[in-house]
C-alpha cells in the first residue's frame, strides 16, 4: 500500500534496495492525429528516424539510446500522450516490475533495440513502461550537430582559451542527444508522488509549495532518479498538482530533450522559426535545473522543449523546498512567461 500525505511530500525520501532501481530515462510516446506533420517537424526539430513499423516511427538523438521518442498515428483523430519508458537497473528489477498490481504481462519489446517490456500506471493513469535487454548504441565521442561549421573553446572575460581561432556557426536543426524529462499534471498529485518515490528509486530534488486555503500544498515537484554517489540529471519526471477545476485525471505538460550547448540550441531555434513552427516560450534561463530552455508547440499541439546546460544532483544534494513565486520561479532570465504557461 502506498502511503499518502495528503498536501505535503513526506522529507526526506530516502532510496532503499527494496524499491525498483530504474537507470535512466529512455524515451516517451505520443499519439498524433497527422503523422505526417509531426514528422516533419520531428526532423526540423533535431531528431533521426530511428525505424518505422506501420503506423509508428521511432525517433532517436546521438545518444547511447537506441529510442529517444516514439510517435504513432491516432486511432480517434485526437492527440494522446502514451507514456514514459525508463531502462530498469538490473534484470531483477525489471521483473519486480512485472509483479507490480495491474502490470501488463512481460512481451517483447517491438521497438529498435529489442530487448522485453512491462507497462505499469500511477495512480493517475499515467503509463509507466519498464524496458531490459535492450540493445544500446555506442556511447558517442563528441557531440552531432548540423548548425557548427567550427567551435573552439569559450573566451570568457578573464580566459582566454580561443586565440586565432574562430567561432562559426550556421542555421540548422539542434540536434538531440537525449530524452532529459517528462513533466504532467496530475488531479492525484499526492497519489502519483508516493508511487515514483516509495515503487521506485526516485527523490524529490526541489519541491514548490503555495498556500491555497491558507494551508502550504505542494503544488509541483522535480524528481531525480537516485543512484547514490553517481550524479544524474535534476529531473527525470516532474509533476504539477492540477488546478481545483481539473477535468480528467492527468495531462501532459511537455517532453524535454537536451542539446549540446547554447548555440546548438539557439541556432536550432532560429531554424524552427524560420519554418513557421510555433514558440512558447524562450530562449530562457530555468531558475530550478538551471537548464537554458525553449518551448515549442508541435503540430498536434503538444509542447516539447529543447534544454542545454541543467544541473546533475547526487545524495548529497537535499530536497530543496521553496515557496511559489508565479513565474518568477520558473526562469531567471528571458522573455516574459506566457500566462498559460507550456501546458
Amino acid at each position: 500500500m502506498l502511503q499518502i500525505t495528503p498536501g505535503r511530500i513526506p522529507l526526506p525520501v530516502v532510496n532503499t534496495p527494496e524499491k525498483i532501481q530504474l537507470n535512466r530515462l529512455s524515451h516517451v510516446y505520443h499519439a498524433h492525429p497527422d503523422l505526417d506533420a509531426f514528422h516533419a517537424f520531428a526532423k526540423d526539430f533535431g531528431f533521426v528516424e530511428a525505424s518505422r513499423n506501420k503506423d509508428t516511427v521511432y525517433y532517436r538523438g546521438y545518444g547511447k539510446d537506441m529510442c529517444a521518442y516514439v510517435a504513432t498515428k491516432s486511432n480517434d483523430g485526437e492527440r494522446h500522450f502514451n507514456g514514459i519508458a525508463f531502462i530498469a537497473q538490473t534484470e531483477e528489477d525489471f521483473i519486480k516490475t512485472s509483479k507490480l498490481e495491474g502490470a501488463s504481462p512481460i512481451s517483447p519489446y517491438t521497438g529498435p533495440g529489442g530487448g522485453k517490456i512491462v507497462t505499469v500506471q500511477s495512480p493517475s493513469g499515467t503509463k509507466v513502461h519498464v524496458l531490459w535487454g535492450i540493445e544500446e548504441r555506442p556511447a558517442p565521442e563528441k557531440a552531432v550537430t548540423a548548425t557548427e561549421i567550427h567551435k573552439g573553446a569559450y573566451n570568457t572575460a578573464l580566459d582566454k582559451f580561443r586565440k586565432g581561432e574562430f567561432q562559426r556557426f550556421k542555421i540548422g536543426p539542434a540536434m538531440i542527444h537525449k530524452l532529459g524529462h517528462v513533466g504532467y499534471v496530475t488531479g492525484m498529485f499526492d497519489e502519483d508522488v508516493a508511487f515514483y518515490t516509495q515503487v521506485f528509486n526516485f527523490v524529490p530534488s526541489d519541491v514548490l509549495w503555495e498556500e491555497r486555503d491558507g494551508q502550504e500544498i505542494d503544488a509541483l515537484t522535480f524528481m531525480h532518479l537516485d543512484h547514490g554517489k553517481e550524479y544524474t540529471d535534476h529531473h527525470a519526471v516532474f509533476l504539477s498538482r492540477a488546478p481545483p477545476n481539473f477535468e480528467g485525471k492527468h495531462r501532459m505538460h511537455h517532453s524535454s530533450f537536451e542539446v549540446e550547448d547554447f548555440d546548438t540550441q539557439f541556432m536550432g531555434h532560429e531554424y524552427l522559426l524560420q519554418k513557421s513552427y510555433t514558440p512558447i516560450w524562450g530562449v530562457g534561463r530555468h531558475v530550478l535545473g538551471s537548464q537554458i530552455f525553449d518551448y515549442w508547440k508541435d503540430p498536434s499541439g503538444f509542447a516539447i522543449e529543447h534544454y542545454a546546460d541543467g544541473d546533475l544532483v547526487n545524495v548529497d544534494n537535499p530536497t530543496g523546498r521553496f515557496k511559489s513565486e508565479g513565474a518568477a520561479s520558473m526562469y531567471i532570465w528571458g522573455p516574459v512567461r506566457p500566462e498559460a504557461g507550456v501546458a
